[in-house]
């Protein structure tokens, strides 16, 4: 944008009153440099808000699922976008309402979000505000995040661009080493892991989750390694046996 040095000496009850006509088809062109002035910036302030708020009829909570670039561009306020906003929509909203708005709360026209440094910055913010946003205690994070909930939060692209569509991958950026990928419940995960990772998986299980040491593991059941989600794992590597499993693990164990 550049300097305009011009100014229009309109009060706000004027530039509503102006763009309140041009809504309502009663006005072809808003005054000479309406837009390229000093106040030009806050006519347009002035203008989204108007467009949103009382032309359009929108609570703020449905912004984000209706609005795009063609919301401009239908009501002839895209000159807006051009003008001041690098053509975002993201901008200028964000610019009318400080702070109550994300990029990944729209689903429409927000590329380039998830870009470079900023983006996967902007990812782990993302992230962290979803777990807060659905109360999910730390502990049950495996358990409750799925591939699912970030598509239905808006977050879908983002997953597939930055983490491979892989929600441990996501977690992991943003609690890194807190988790394993065996928790996540990742379909096929054990048919490109080796018998090595299993044995970790299976000491995992034993003196983390179930808080046994070596000599109690004989308290081990079928039913842990499958709460915990190493069901996939003893049928691919131990013919379905978990004895098998714990053998491997910890070669002084014997069946009783």
């Amino acid at each position: 944008m550049g300097s305009y040095e011009r100014e229009t000496d309109l009060s706000e009850k004027e530039v509503r009153g102006l763009i309140k006509q041009k809504l309502a088809g009663e006005l072809t062109h808003l005054p000479y440099g309406f837009w390229r002035c000093k106040e030009g910036k806050e006519h347009a302030k002035i203008a989204i808000r108007y467009l949103i708020e009382e032309h359009l009829q929108w609570s703020l909570d449905e912004v984000p699922e209706k609005i795009s670039t063609d919301t401009f561009l239908d009501h002839g306020l895209f000159r807006i976008l051009v003008e001041f906003f690098d053509r975002s929509y993201f901008k200028a909203l964000d610019f009318v309402y400080p702070g109550i708005f994300q990029p990944w709360d729209f689903s429409k026209g927000m590329m380039g979000i998830w870009d470079g440094k900023k983006g996967k910055a902007r990812s782990k913010r993302a992230i962290k505000e979803l777990i807060e946003k659905l109360e999910i205690p730390f502990e049950e994070i495996p358990e409750k995040i799925k591939h699912q909930t970030f598509k239905e939060h808006g977050l879908g692209g983002m997953l597939q661009i930055l983490y491979g569509s892989s929600p441990y991958q996501a977690i992991n950026a943003v609690y890194p080493d807190a988790f394993h990928p065996w928790e996540f419940h990742i379909k096929n995960y054990w048919k490109n892991e080796s018998i090595k990772t299993a044995r970790v998986a299976t000491r995992w299980l034993i003196e983390e989750r179930l808080a046994l040491s070596k000599e109690q593991l004989d308290q081990a059941r079928r039913i842990d390694f499958l709460k915990n989600g190493l069901g996939p794992m003893i049928k691919h590597f131990y013919d379905n046996s978990y004895h098998e499993a714990l053998a491997d693990a910890y070669p002084h164990y014997k069946k009783d």
